[in-house]
């Protein structure tokens, strides 16, 4: 073989070689590609599957506190003894906490005019999963994302009966009954809520002048009160602070306060 002929074939191997490395580089680059798009869109697919999961078990919640809503104003009108209420769990937490205190008393520009005086404390029933939490509290179904809370349904704390002359406060009061006042985990737990006592009281005072007659609620949901309150024409001069809102009742002759007291246990 001629030197001429050698050195072509000498020159010729180098540049097969190149070629096929160029080759499994292209393969490693592409399937690397392809690696990363797959993993890019499980992830993100798995992400968006995971939060309408969490979406989903919330509404769920929103659904059984309908419901639970719904058991207690019955108990609240038909004189039920008890209700009953499932909710599932899914990792969140249900527990009797986050205090309300609601006191009406008789007042003239300001001050305490009379020893008529009605209290009552009640303990919101509410689940809690992340920064969201569903609660029943004082006759009202909420929702709290973060630092901001929505009723989800009116009180129906004030109303007028036989006329303008006759004013109905209604307060729910929840407390603890004989069961736990947590549950946490998983499955699902039965809200039993059974009334425990009705009190009435009566304003103004007998030969206590016809002043006002206010209301203030000291709760951590105060915006929604107040909201609330003053969307409400039964109420006037609203005032809402940090943790407390109060308010007039508007009335013509008497104001009745009824204070049902409902027992709440968490069953497995």
């Amino acid at each position: 073989m001629s030197p001429d002929r050698r050195g072509r074939a000498g020159r010729r191997a180098p540049f097969l070689d190149e070629r096929g490395v160029s080759d499994v580089v292209g393969y490693v680059l592409v399937f690397a590609l392809v690696t990363a798009t797959i993993t890019s869109v499980f992830a993100i697919g798995m992400g968006g599957i995971e939060d309408r999961r969490d979406a989903e078990r919330v509404e769920n919640v929103e659904r059984a506190f309908e419901v639970f809503d719904d058991n207690v104003r019955d108990l609240e009108r038909y004189g039920d003894p008890s209700r009953a209420t499932e909710v599932r769990l899914s990792g969140g937490e249900l527990s009797l906490s986050s205090k309300t205190n609601v006191t009406v008393e008789q007042v003239h520009n300001g001050t305490r005019v009379s020893e008529n005086v009605t209290r009552a404390n009640s303990s919101a029933v509410t689940y809690t999963r992340g920064e969201t939490t569903i609660g029943y509290d004082m006759g009202a179904r909420f929702r709290t994302d973060g630092n901001t809370t929505l009723f989800r349904s009116e009180p129906r704390f004030v109303s007028a009966e036989n006329g303008s002359n006759r004013t109905v406060i209604t307060v729910v009061r929840t407390r603890s009954g004989d069961g736990p006042e947590t549950a946490t985990g998983e499955g699902t737990v039965q809200i039993s809520a059974s009334v425990g006592e009705v009190r009435r009281f009566e304003f103004p005072e007998e030969n206590v002048g016809p002043y006002d007659i206010r209301v203030r609620i000291d709760s951590s949901r105060a915006n929604a009160w107040g909201r609330y309150l003053n969307g409400t024409d039964r109420f006037a001069n609203v005032s809402t602070g940090t943790d407390e809102v109060v308010a007039t009742v508007k009335h013509d002759e008497t104001v009745y306060v009824r204070v049902i007291v409902v027992d709440v246990s968490y069953r497995r």
